[in-house]
């Protein structure tokens, strides 16, 4: 009787710690994220940034403007006005989506709203953001190439899933326009993610769950 009562107690036991496993590895998984930009308390080392709408190139041209509601403001500082992320390094083609909250008190025109590049190759997406004081989401899938555009140099036409990987397998910088239309505007930006397939995710969340254990070792 006392050893199949000591039986079920490490059963008992060993579920529970599963189950609070399983529930870590999830919580985990469920903020995994490949970037996260917030802006909650500075810019992150995000940057402003001059946009050659022939090349899709990006021109560095110092700090983004932080504003202690947690989000980056920008006007129109450039040709094109781009807010630009800190240089990037590493493989992200795991990634099925990107996400940004964006908000604009002007009306916009047909643009070049979002930009990822490799440094020689460029993708991109057009928006004609609706006036809002308040942000909008965006959020694009990776998976499909509908309504992505691709550039080299000064060719630019539709782009593939071969081109989304491409240059996503050595993404070097992220560009949102804060430049929407002719004349004066005013843009915000806020919580921009790349977001990893499930699989990855689960990883993520395994490799948590291996740490938390050597540590209680």
């Amino acid at each position: 009787m006392l050893y199949n009562y000591i039986v079920k107690l490490n059963f008992s036991l060993s579920a529970k710690a599963v189950g609070i496993s399983f529930a870590l590895t999830m919580a985990v998984v469920a903020n995994a994220q490949l970037l996260d930009y917030t802006f909650d308390s500075d810019n992150q080392g995000w940057r402003q940034a001059d946009f050659n709408s022939s090349s899709l190139a990006l021109t560095d041209l110092g700090p983004a403007t932080w504003n202690s509601g947690g989000y980056l403001t920008g006007n129109d500082f450039a040709g094109w006005a781009f807010h630009l992320s800190p240089v990037l390094t590493g493989n992200f083609s795991s990634a099925t989506e990107i996400s940004f909250d964006f908000g604009t008190a002007f009306s916009g025109d047909l643009f070049p709203q979002l930009v990822l590049t490799n440094g020689t190759e460029a993708i991109y997406r057009e928006e004609a953001p609706a006036g809002s004081p308040n942000f909008v989401n965006y959020t694009y899938s990776l998976t499909d190439a509908t309504g992505w555009k691709y550039g080299n140099g000064s060719s630019r036409r539709a782009a593939t899933l071969s081109d989304i990987s491409s240059v996503l397998s050595n993404l070097t910088r992220i560009g949102v326009s804060s430049d929407i239309a002719n004349g004066a505007d005013d843009t915000k930006l806020d919580n921009v993610t790349l977001v990893p397939e499930p699989a990855t995710m689960l990883a993520l969340g395994v490799g948590a769950l291996a740490l938390i254990r050597r540590r209680r070792a």
